[in-house]
């Protein structure tokens, strides 16, 4: 367990690393950080992964989430991953 661990940076109200033991998407991840902050860019954040070497980023609009479309995009995060809020 010690080794997944997420992070999340940017205008949240609570940035920092978090450990999980079972599967974590975007919107639980967002609000273990204590959801987003005044001013955050709802529509522009990044996961950003690392995988073989690397590093990619994958967008995630938190509006249409919010409002039951492209769910798609709430990902199941991986142990590594960083979820920028800007």
């Amino acid at each position: 367990i010690n080794g997944n661990v997420i992070y999340v940076l940017g205008k949240v109200n609570r940035p920092g690393q978090f450990q999980f033991s079972k599967p974590l998407d975007v919107m639980q991840a967002l609000t273990l950080a204590g959801g987003t902050a005044t001013f955050a860019e709802l529509d522009d954040i990044v996961i950003l992964r690392r995988e073989d070497g690397i590093q990619r980023a994958i967008s995630f609009e938190y509006s249409e989430v919010e409002r039951g479309e492209n769910l798609k995009q709430n990902i199941l995060l991986r142990r590594g991953d960083v979820v920028v809020v800007p």
